[in-house]
């Protein structure tokens, strides 16, 4: 019995050419061999390996092929009664395997570590038995028995060598005070967790650079670049040329899927429309009218608060200094997760009692309010634990993580019986609720909070309690 994967070769014709194709099955010896020759082609519009139909090419096939496979001649040879051009209608598998997640074994992150020594990346992870092995077995990371963590050494061609060592099996992430400057890495690491076939599109690294030089934040370029990816692996039969030369239509044709298939959410695809017509006007520079891509209307739902007495409870049910030091903040300045995470110690003004937010959402500067319970307790965190930069720092130094940090609010938030109604950004949104209770004028809330526009901050008028307490019921006139 003849065990041997086939490859069977077949006449097809496009416009006035005739080529060979072959066909076989999933096999990754053949395509390994394939990329070894590199004129046998993959034809994007028929999703097939193709070569020039002669004796000549034949033949070599047979013989590059003779070790691994068989190639079956028999259709190829037939007597053809015509010659057919395959023609596709409204295709609209945009979706089908598209970005296929791989599975890991965990999460590593790589963090940035110094002393009077050494300058070191030390590798966070929870412990796994199975991640413990793979670190043990990488020929650049190493035991520091100082740190009892494992390391690598701060160089590229280190950094570059491990993540590629390591990538098919583990998740790298990258603390923020790592600076990655070589553009191929990140797009190893935004492309991490998708299974790539020999269809697979990267996006441009030059896009990359471009999302760096026009000052996106690290979140937004992450969040672009995979709208991006996702749009360009979604149309498997076109080259990437062909992608960037599409129409407005198309680009909507995408995006009324996503809408009507696959029920994404309205601010999901507008973030999609968003990237893409970046990466068309912006990147590519095309002039095109892409005023023509339609955006859909994006509700506003309501922002989740707590009461004040919630937030009071929430808060006193935390023993951990540092812990309790920085929700007190989130809730007292009505600051983001990340504000607050990037604040340094001189961010801090005691005697005019404001906290400065430097390169906020949008990388606007802007200051907020400081109580004095909280500077009180600011004051006793950093008698505790002296913070050497950042106002609250990991435990080698560096910034503390917002995953930490949403893990305390929810510990707390079980811990004290309060009803769960959001996450960290919840107690910027009862900051902001508490002043306009207070009587505290909106503008004042939109400069505090750092919105752009007070239409922003006017959805705050939707959740506050302060005039809809004075409003009386209709049915308490009613005798009922």
């Amino acid at each position: 019995m003849n065990d041997r994967p086939v490859i069977y070769l077949n006449r097809i014709q496009k416009g006035n050419t005739e080529l060979c194709a072959l066909y076989f099955k999933k096999n990754d010896s053949i395509l390994k061999r394939i990329l070894q020759n590199d004129w046998i082609k993959w034809d994007v519009s028929d999703s097939k390996f193709i070569v020039s139909s002669t004796p000549n090419t034949i033949g070599l096939l047979v013989d590059i092929f003779e070790d691994i496979a068989e190639v079956n001649t028999h259709y190829y040879e037939a007597q053809l009664k015509g010659m057919t051009e395959e023609t596709i209608i409204g295709d609209c598998s945009y979706f089908n395997g598209v970005l296929q997640p791989i599975e890991k074994l965990g999460v590593v992150t790589l963090v940035p570590y110094k002393d009077a020594n050494n300058r070191l990346i030390v590798l966070k992870y929870t412990y796994s038995k199975k991640v413990n092995k793979i670190l043990v077995n990488s020929k650049y990371s190493h035991w520091n028995q100082e740190l009892k963590m494992f390391v690598i050494q701060p160089k590229l061609q280190y950094l570059k060598a491990f993540i590629n060592e390591v990538l098919p099996k583990l998740q790298i992430r990258i603390n923020n005070e790592l600076k990655i400057k070589d553009y191929h890495i990140l797009q190893l690491l935004y492309e991490q967790t998708y299974h790539k076939d020999y269809l697979f599109k990267s996006c441009p690294v030059e896009f990359i650079k471009f999302m760096q030089l026009k000052g996106y934040s690290e979140n937004t370029i992450n969040t672009y670049y995979y709208f991006v990816l996702r749009f360009i692996n979604s149309y498997k039969r076109n080259s990437l040329s062909q992608i960037d030369n599409f129409l407005p239509q198309q680009i909507n044709e995408y995006h009324q899927y996503m809408l009507g298939e696959k029920s994404y959410s309205h601010k999901t695809i507008n973030q999609s429309v968003s990237a893409i017509k970046l990466y068309y006007k912006g990147f590519l520079k095309k002039e095109i009218e892409l005023q023509g891509v339609i955006r859909p209307k994006v509700g506003r739902p309501l922002p989740k608060v707590w009461s004040k007495q919630e937030v009071s409870t929430i808060l006193r049910s935390i023993d951990n200094l540092k812990h309790k030091a920085l929700l007190s903040l989130l809730y007292g300045s009505g600051l983001r997760i990340g504000e607050a995470l990037s604040l340094k110690l001189s961010d801090i003004d005691s005697k005019r009692m404001r906290v400065r937010i430097f390169e906020g959402k949008g990388k606007k500067d802007r200051y907020s309010i400081l109580g004095e319970s909280q500077l009180s307790l600011l004051r006793q965190y950093y008698k505790e634990y002296k913070p050497k930069n950042y106002l609250f720092e990991g435990q080698i130094g560096g910034t503390y993580s917002a995953g930490s940090a949403g893990k305390v609010l929810k510990r707390a938030i079980t811990k004290s019986g309060v009803q769960q109604r959001g996450g960290l950004h919840s107690l910027r949104h009862s900051f902001a609720t508490h002043l306009l209770e207070s009587g505290t004028d909106l503008r004042y809330i939109q400069e505090l909070l750092g919105h752009n526009s007070s239409k922003t901050t006017e959805i705050y008028t939707h959740v506050s309690n302060k005039y809809l307490q004075q409003i009386k019921s209709p049915l308490d006139d009613l005798n009922v």
